[in-house]
């Protein structure tokens, strides 16, 4: 009868104290991990070799002045110019491997692009 009552009694404050195990505060990041967030990418420029293409936006494996090369997806609107060889182009006439500059800004926490150049081959 003893081992049925404190049986019944740990099981008690175990469903007490699960919950509140549950409600700790979640973990604060640690400062010294650095994470680029697209929220704080400020306007520039980036050139490189087009990966994808859509009419909805484009992935460049390229570079800034002074960087290394990575991999860029940006998102395209109603605003965004293509130029090549000084007319004007739809996105779905890039193709992998083209060469291109293309100057970005920040919206809404997505990457714009705003001007596409596309190098002569």
């Amino acid at each position: 009868m003893r081992g049925a009552i404190a049986g019944t009694l740990a099981l008690a404050l175990a469903c007490y104290a699960l919950p509140s195990a549950a409600q700790q505060p979640a973990p604060k990041p640690d400062p010294g991990v650095t994470r680029e967030d697209a929220s704080k990418v400020g306007p520039g420029s980036v050139t490189g070799s087009v990966k994808t293409a859509t009419d909805k936006g484009l992935v460049v494996m390229g570079h800034e002045q002074g960087q290394k090369d990575k991999e860029w997806a940006l998102a395209l609107d109603g605003n965004t110019r293509i130029d090549a060889g000084g007319k004007t182009r739809s996105a779905t006439e890039l193709r992998a491997g083209d060469t291109v500059t293309v100057s970005y800004t920040n919206r809404d926490g997505k990457i714009i692009a705003q001007n596409i150049k596309v190098k002569a081959q």
